[in-house]
């Protein structure tokens, strides 16, 4: 086995957010979801840039809609690692309660036996990336696989998600977040922001503009400090999330990093929404 190579790989999905020079360095694999759109099924960050779908999802006569890669994908995944020398496999993946993606990759797993564990992230984008790296840093310094489970754990337990949602109507349509159905017409006036807890969509605060609601997210952001990182992801409004990573880089002992959201994300929250995903210092 090359020296370079982990002994427990770390694989994902492309819901993970986590940007693709870190995927690289910390030798990640990524298994990407599916987009369909106007009849047309596109790879997550293949086949459509992110700026096209945002600038195109607005005209769309019909909703996009999103698919989980097959179980045979991360069959395939898997026996390229192992080929590749790894001994273990930790699969870490968006929350069950949001997609099928957590039951492909269980499937594939049964094919390798015990060499392959299956970890529900409970979160999505960096809530979900988050455990992700922190898992690949372990595997980096060799620790076994027991003690990178609970590693990951620990940070599920930790990691904070906020996110401003500008329209609801996408989220409606997606019919991921069945609470949202029953109030919407009284919602269609307000900016929501939500949060994930315990792997379901729940609803954090509202205010009638968007102006105070990017307020409420800098108050909670200020509130997870002291943090050691800190991400702010958006849909299409790049200059609203270079603002608002400034306003908080005091709050984070590293860097903020920002991040355009996956395409299969936006297909839910739409564009012009915005959000933060913090880890606490530990």
């Amino acid at each position: 086995m090359s020296p370079l190579r982990p002994r427990v790989g770390i694989v994902t999905d492309s819901t993970a957010d986590i940007p693709a020079h870190i995927l690289q360095s910390k030798q990640i694999e990524l298994i990407p979801a599916l987009v369909m759109m106007d009849g047309e099924t596109f790879i997550d960050g293949v086949d459509l840039s992110r700026l096209e779908f945002y600038r195109r999802m607005p005209s769309l006569t019909h909703p996009p809609t999103t698919a989980s890669p097959s179980p045979i994908v991360f069959q395939d995944s898997y026996e390229r690692l192992f080929k590749q020398g790894v001994e273990q496999i930790l699969s870490i993946h968006v929350s069950s309660h949001l997609s099928g993606i957590v039951n492909a990759a269980f499937q594939a797993a049964q094919q390798f036996g015990k060499r392959v564990n299956v970890f529900d992230s409970q979160q999505l984008s960096l809530g979900l990336g988050y455990q992700v790296i922190e898992a690949a840093n372990a595997a980096a310094e060799g620790l076994k696989l027991e003690a990178i489970l609970d590693h990951v754990r620990s940070i599920r337990e930790k990691v904070r998600i906020l996110a401003l949602i500008d329209s609801l109507e996408y989220l409606r349509r997606s019919g991921r977040v069945n609470w949202l159905k029953a109030g919407f017409s009284e919602l269609l006036k307000i900016k929501l922001l939500l949060t994930v807890k315990d792997g379901f969509v729940e609803s954090f605060g509202q205010a009638r503009t968007f102006t105070r609601a990017l307020q409420q997210l800098r108050v909670e952001a200020a509130s997870w400090a002291p943090l050691s990182h800190l991400t702010v992801m958006h849909s299409g409004i790049a200059d609203v999330a270079n603002s608002l990573a400034e306003d908080l880089h005091s709050l984070s002992s590293s860097p903020p990093m920002i991040v355009d959201v996956t395409t299969v994300i936006g297909v839910h929250v739409g564009p012009g929404s915005i959000g933060i995903a913090g880890l606490p210092q530990f």
